[in-house]
């Protein structure tokens, strides 16, 4: 086994001056890159529940600062005295403040609040940390402190793409030509250049989709599964009950599933859906197609919206006469004609071919047979696995659903 085993996310972030500092050091190391889907398992295996993380001689140590201190003083890039280490030490926490203080405005979630964070850090934070910055390399000759190579130039180089991306000013290099000096300084270097140039490129931005919804299925499971259909490394954020009337705030009209593309919210399960159909090949070949997708899901919608009467009805005797009265046409008389849809469509839900009509009716399966409580509903209406096994079988879904397990809501 390498003497070191590096954990981070598949990106640059805060976790390439580590490896770039490792491959100064020729170390070969382990490039542990984690997925965001298994983040969570991962996370409580970490010494704080954060990464990056270094591992050698059976210890975990974290802090990516605290890490590329230790490697910059093992390889003797920490300057020759006290006062050297100071020095380095001053301005690269520097460049951790316009990190952070950039984060600020890049994770807000609300759109508004983010936009207004960006134009009051324009107008004075982030150019004066960015001029002072600059001065700095200037000064130095093209590196971040002593005049010369050291750790500092490390932790700049290997974050300088993510703080593009956190002050969302893609050259900025442009503006400040001394950047390009101390990246060229680092990546220019021969082991360093031969492992940028084996990794090849790689960004650091939090996944382009991200799920809000419930920890079960209901009406986020389709689109789930459509997002992994897609082969999107989507972030799957479940949102615990206690947790709905906080979070509520957020959301675009105070419901759920919202997915956040690229930043901004969107809501409505079946219009995402729909969206996710278009993007991936599954609405048809023509409008009359599109048309034919859409009205079968608006008759599952409009069972679904039928029986949420009862089953969401708080007076219990109530919700009892409305089920009875339910199961003995409404509910029958939908199922049936679910049933003789499937049929017809050879095993799909519309067009006799897979569509993402498909994916809501396997995603809302589960809620459906709670919803008219018949457990074995797949029994009666055989026609109904066959839908569910089209859209399962695939190789992606199947992954995705494995790894997940089984879930309720």
């Amino acid at each position: 086994m390498p003497k070191y085993v590096f954990h981070y996310f598949d990106g640059k972030g805060l976790g390439e001056p580590v490896r770039l500092l490792l491959a100064f050091g020729d170390e070969g190391f382990e490039d542990h890159r984690v997925a965001f889907k298994d983040w969570p398992d991962f996370k409580p295996k970490t010494p704080f529940g954060q990464m990056p993380l270094l591992e050698f001689e059976g210890k975990q140590y974290a802090q990516s600062l605290s890490i590329a201190r230790y490697l910059g003083k093992k390889y003797g890039l920490a300057g020759e005295s006290l006062e050297d280490a100071l020095e380095i030490d001053q301005n690269v926490d520097l460049i951790n403040d316009l990190r952070a203080k950039a984060a600020i405005a890049s994770y807000e979630k609300d759109e508004a609040v983010k936009e207004k964070k960006y134009a009051e850090f324009n107008k004075d934070v982030f150019p004066n940390m960015l001029e002072k910055l600059n001065e700095i390399i200037i000064k130095n000759n093209g590196h971040i402190a002593i005049g010369k190579l050291s750790w500092g130039d490390f932790v700049f180089a290997g974050m300088f793409d993510y703080i593009k991306h956190l002050l969302a000013v893609p050259d900025l290099e442009k503006k400040y030509p001394a950047f390009q000096k101390v990246v060229d300084a680092v990546y220019s270097i021969p082991k360093v250049k031969t492992y940028a140039d084996a990794v090849g490129p790689t960004e650091f931005i939090m996944p382009k989709y991200v799920v809000h919804y419930f920890n079960g299925k209901g009406l986020g499971e389709p689109i789930r599964l459509l997002l992994a259909y897609g082969g999107e490394e989507f972030e799957d954020h479940r949102v615990a009950g206690k947790d709905w009337p906080e979070y509520k705030k957020n959301t675009v009209f105070g419901q759920m599933p919202n997915v956040d593309i690229d930043g901004k919210k969107y809501a409505q399960s079946i219009a995402i859906c729909r969206y996710l159909g278009n993007k991936y090949g599954l609405a048809g070949d023509t409008p009359e197609e599109a048309l034919e997708i859409d009205q079968l899901v608006d008759l599952l919608v409009d069972f679904r919206l039928k029986a949420a009467t009862v089953t969401y009805e708080k007076d219990e005797k109530l919700k009892e006469q409305r089920y009875e009265e339910y199961s003995k046409d409404v509910f029958p008389e939908h199922l049936d004609r679910f049933n003789d849809i499937i049929e017809k469509n050879n095993g799909h839900y519309a067009l006799g071919k897979l569509t993402w009509a498909d994916f809501v009716f396997a995603g809302f399966f589960d809620s459906m047979k709670f919803i008219v409580r018949i457990p074995d509903l797949e029994k009666k209406y055989p026609a109904f696995q066959r839908v569910i096994d089209h859209v399962y079988s695939i190789p992606k879904v199947k992954a995705y659903a494995d790894a997940l397990g089984p879930t309720e809501f």
